[in-house]
């Protein structure tokens, strides 16, 4: 069951035209949404944007929230948790502008109009299919600037060389080219047109969260466009916030569908076998070093361990 809520606010703008639906998915975050919506209001002139936020049957009055402080914002309700890419196939169904923005809510937009750069870009150039921004965490170092797409070298290095921890250390250049062309956009903020889903297809909703974005992307490079990073704007991205109370959860829908994806991209069985290893390995380097980490527990990696082994011995 889905409860659509609009507000008078919204009654009123849909006699404008809409350019741009900033779509956001929420679970029992209200106080991240809250900061997430804020920081759109304060840094963007929304008249031309309708922002739909998608509740998957939040038990801590996200709901009531929207409806007391947000009143221009589009509200569907589900009476259930249906996950992060059915969510956002419901709102992208009924989204009025020709742009759509996937937006987590763990997210906060520091810079001025930048999504209005970012339109601004994909207008200019009709052959960029979805278009993203930079990732930062909230210290201001490099979260993510786009990626490639999976490989087992590549979950190597992440699970047992811990790259992408290394990679934080890295710099920021701010004297980066304009647009960087790369393989796949993390779904945190993610921007193509209302015409290339309908023409592709909306989100695999094989996937419940994580991985979705690669698949979506990988169809959108077949139908011969390209993808790209808007290198000069970037937000902030809290990363995992909206999903860490369940993190043995989390990190399986993250490995099986990156698993899942290395098949779609043609790996044989035994590069697909060798990636679950390294999985395994990350996740018992994992359980050890949480030992010496605050407020971190074990029993979530032993858990997911376990739980990934009795998968792979099916």
């Amino acid at each position: 069951m889905i409860s659509k809520n609009y507000s008078k606010g919204e009654k009123k703008k849909k006699s404008h035209r809409i350019e741009l639906s900033i779509i956001i998915i929420n679970w029992n975050n209200k106080d991240i949404l809250r900061n997430c919506l804020n920081s759109i209001y304060h840094t963007h002139n929304v008249s031309k944007y309708e922002i739909i936020v998608v509740d998957n049957h939040s038990g801590d009055n996200s709901v009531e929230l929207i409806k007391r402080e947000f009143h221009d914002v589009v509200l569907l309700e589900n009476d259930e948790n249906l996950g992060f890419t059915r969510a956002n196939n419901q709102a992208i169904k009924i989204a009025r502008g020709n742009y759509i923005l996937l937006l987590n809510n763990d997210t906060v937009v520091t810079n001025r109009n930048c999504f209005d750069r970012m339109m601004e870009l994909m207008e200019k150039n009709s052959q960029v299919g979805i278009l993203g921004c930079k990732l930062l965490y909230p210290d201001g170092t490099l979260q993510s600037c786009g990626e490639s797409f999976p490989s087992v070298w590549g979950i190597f290095k992440s699970q047992i060389l811990f790259a992408k921890t290394w990679k934080r250390f890295g710099k920021n250049k701010q004297k980066d080219k304009h647009f960087k062309e790369i393989d796949f956009i993390c779904g945190a903020c993610l921007m193509t047109r209302k015409e290339i889903l309908e023409q592709v297809g909306l989100f695999n909703k094989k996937y419940f969260m994580y991985g979705e974005d690669v698949e979506f992307c990988y169809r959108v490079h077949k139908a011969g466009y390209t993808i790209g990073v808007l290198m000069n704007e970037s937000i902030i991205h809290l990363h995992s916030k909206s999903t860490e109370k369940n993190l043995t959860e989390m990190l399986y829908h993250s490995i099986t569908n990156e698993l899942m994806n290395l098949r779609m991209l043609h790996h044989t069985k035994l590069e697909v076998l060798f990636a679950k290893i390294f999985h395994l390995i990350g996740i018992l380097i994992r359980a050890f070093l949480v030992i010496f980490r605050k407020g971190k527990n074990p029993g979530d990696y032993w858990r997911l361990f376990k739980r990934l082994l009795a998968k792979q011995n099916k």
